[in-house]
């Protein structure tokens, strides 16, 4: 086994980590659930500590392990650090050289700290860092322990933060795309005929509309696709974007959105997911890909001068493209 001596960083544990931690784990419905959910409380607090020093933002009353219901429920130890994903706080008992990983620990994790205890709860060592396994995987093949030797220095936490808020920096399009100016086949650069990206048998698959009436005219449905990537979490796979707009009375504009694979793919991605926000960035509506999709959708209507944005996200990777009609 690898030694992890050399990067072991210690963490007290002050008197509002056991405050919580005794607070929680007596809302608890056995000895063995409160004892757990006490060395989940501390483990996550010492992570939670340890970012603090390094003025990295966390919230931990929006992590599932800060919830009484969700701790009553599932062993979970994670700390959100928000715009970026979850963090799993592992607790590590004296003598152990490999834990166990509930399913609820390995779903949307950016990855996994080991927090070691001893006999004393006045301190604890932080291990290390394991960056989470590929997003795509299926629950039944996602890892069941972890190896202490599996451990990277906790560096590698640092830069795999650094590295997410670029890559999340980079996804954000701040563009605004105006939609109405489509009808007017003026489109932006990245949007392309939806024939450039999908095959004839993607475009076969459902009922696509091609005209619709208003005010007594026929116009012509837009379409436009825009390739997708969200880098490591598609393992290296593009997904398309598909926007088609359809007019209709009373001024409002259809609006359908289609996720597709793209780069050959048959299927997308599970848990693939697509978000529409409203102007005040509430979720209104969103869909997520199963195990053997070829596309998913949402339809609404929108009225002149409404803003909205789409998201497409798999993990903690996303993309979001802002419109107004």
């Amino acid at each position: 086994m690898n030694s992890t001596k050399a990067y072991l960083l210690t963490v007290p544990m002050g008197k509002e980590a056991h405050r919580l931690a005794e607070q929680f784990a007596r809302q608890q419905a056995t000895p063995q659930k409160g004892k757990r959910v006490y060395l989940n409380t501390l483990a996550v607090y010492a992570v939670h500590s340890y970012l603090k020093w390094l003025q990295i933002e966390t919230n931990l009353h929006q992590s599932d392990s800060w919830h009484s219901g969700m701790q009553a429920i599932f062993d979970v130890a994670d700390l959100v650090l928000p715009g970026i994903g979850k963090l799993e706080c592992r607790p590590i008992l004296p003598g152990e050289t490999a834990f166990y990983l509930p399913l609820e620990a390995t779903e949307n994790r950016i990855g996994y700290v080991g927090v070691q205890f001893s006999e004393s709860l006045s301190e604890v060592q932080l291990l290390g860092f394991a960056p989470a396994v590929d997003a795509i995987l299926p629950p039944e093949q996602l890892p069941k322990q972890l190896q202490i030797s599996d451990f990277q220095p906790l560096d590698a936490l640092i830069d795999n933060i650094y590295q997410r808020k670029i890559q999340i920096s980079v996804l954000h399009s701040e563009t605004l795309v105006n939609l109405s100016q489509w009808f007017q086949n003026v489109f932006e650069g990245a949007w392309q005929n939806i024939e450039e990206l999908l095959s004839p048998a993607q475009l076969s698959l459902g009922s696509n509309r091609s005209t619709e009436t208003d005010s007594d005219q026929t116009k012509a449905v837009v379409r436009r696709a825009k390739s997708i990537d969200l880098g490591m979490q598609l393992a290296g796979h593009s997904v398309a974007l598909v926007v088609e707009l359809a007019p209709e009375t009373n001024q409002r504009t259809g609006i359908r959105l289609r996720v597709y694979p793209n780069d050959d793919q048959t299927y997308l991605p599970p848990n693939l997911q697509l978000t529409v926000l409203d102007d005040s960035e509430k979720a209104v509506l969103e869909a997520k890909a199963r195990a053997k999709d070829n596309w998913i959708q949402l339809q609404f209507y929108g009225m002149p001068r409404t803003r909205f944005s789409v998201k497409v996200a798999l993990g903690d990777a996303g993309i979001r493209e802002n419109f107004v009609i």
